[in-house]
């Protein structure tokens, strides 16, 4: 009973976190996601649009182009096409990994013991698998809603999905989706290790100054989160290193999901394969041939800008909302929590 309630109080912080940093930075969010569907030759636009191409080559002037030619409401929350979208998307996809993860972690405790950072890979890995198969549907409705041309309500643009291509246009991009799990197992393997880390020695640091030893500390003196500026920053520095890595994987990924039967690049495909979705594999090469190497860090400084800090919002908000849940309305377990990390400080 302990374990569930902690994974679902640690979720629900995870789910409102995202909320919040979502629409603080959805114009950025809008951006990077047309950045990476259209830029370069290689583009899954619809248009011939000499001056639309250019612009994507950069986050800010593909920004700029977007305001210029779209208005405010193109980017700004709650106005911008694909916001409730994206915000489901983004309280399932956080409120799901951080349900899986606590599951798994408390399997983990209970057959093994003490989660080290190898236990953190796993762990990161598969709530990563099994949040990608659960959230996928929903991540390509809002890339379409953000990308599409001819603009439409979200329940119109569902339907305009299942019609052009039936339940697989809601599981384009699987496989990189799948792949993209080692982004959240290179954050949180960085970010948990931290953690752990900091407050062991936060708490030893507190006992050191109180003047005795950690077994006579009163529990109440005992950290069992990260204050919101520590958990900013570390969320910042572990998110900025995994989606540098991974940004490549993640430009193909938008690719597959943004592509229509109108796209430019489906559009000069052979016969035979005229009208089916590229592959993760045939987009990379469509990619690589059209484009180079720079094909694959187009809007990289987007998503990555984008990625970190929301990250770090995201991670700000999920500590303070998790310990004042715990603090409020489930004493007994925030007390076990002082406990266990006071004894994890011991070790």
């Amino acid at each position: 009973m302990d374990a569930s309630i902690e994974g679902f109080v640690k979720a629900l912080g995870g789910g409102v976190g995202a909320l919040f940093s979502t629409t603080v930075l959805y114009p950025l969010e809008v951006t990077k996601t047309k950045v990476q569907a259209f830029a370069g030759n290689a583009t899954t636009d619809e248009e011939d649009n000499l001056e639309k191409q250019q612009a994507m080559g950069n986050t800010f002037a593909a920004m700029a182009y977007t305001w210029r030619k779209e208005g405010p409401k193109a980017l700004l929350a709650p106005w911008a096409p694909g916001y409730a979208s994206t915000c489901a998307d983004a309280f399932v996809f956080n409120f799901v990994y951080y349900y899986y993860f606590e599951f798994f972690r408390s399997i983990y405790q209970s057959k093994v013991g003490r989660v080290g950072y190898r236990g953190n890979m796993v762990l990161a890995t598969c709530a990563g698998a099994c949040m990608q198969l659960t959230t996928l549907p929903l991540q390509n409705h809002s890339t379409r809603m953000q990308t599409q041309t001819e603009k439409r309500g979200n329940w119109a643009t569902a339907l305009a999905m299942y019609r052009e291509e039936g339940l697989g246009a809601f599981y384009k991009g699987l496989l990189p989706c799948l792949l993209l799990s080692l982004n959240a197992t290179i954050q949180d393997t960085i970010f948990e290790g931290i953690k752990d880390a900091w407050l062991k020695r936060q708490n030893l640091s507190a006992a050191a100054k109180a003047g005795v030893d950690l077994a006579q500390m009163k529990l109440r003196e005992v950290q069992v989160g990260l204050s919101a500026a520590q958990a900013f920053w570390l969320g910042l520095i572990s998110k900025l290193i995994a989606s540098t890595i991974c940004y490549p994987l993640t430009r193909i990924k938008q690719m597959c999901q943004a592509q229509t039967k109108r796209s430019k690049l489906r559009r000069s495909s052979s016969e035979e394969t005229e009208g089916k979705a590229l592959s993760m594999w045939e987009m990379s090469l469509k990619v690589w041939t059209e484009d180079g190497w720079r094909g694959f860090i187009y809007g990289i400084e987007g998503q990555v800008f984008n990625a970190s800090l929301k990250a770090a919002l995201n991670r700000s908000a999920k500590e303070r909302i998790q310990v004042m849940l715990f603090f409020l309305l489930f004493p007994e377990r925030f007390r076990k929590m002082r406990a266990m990390a006071l004894a994890q400080a011991q070790t």
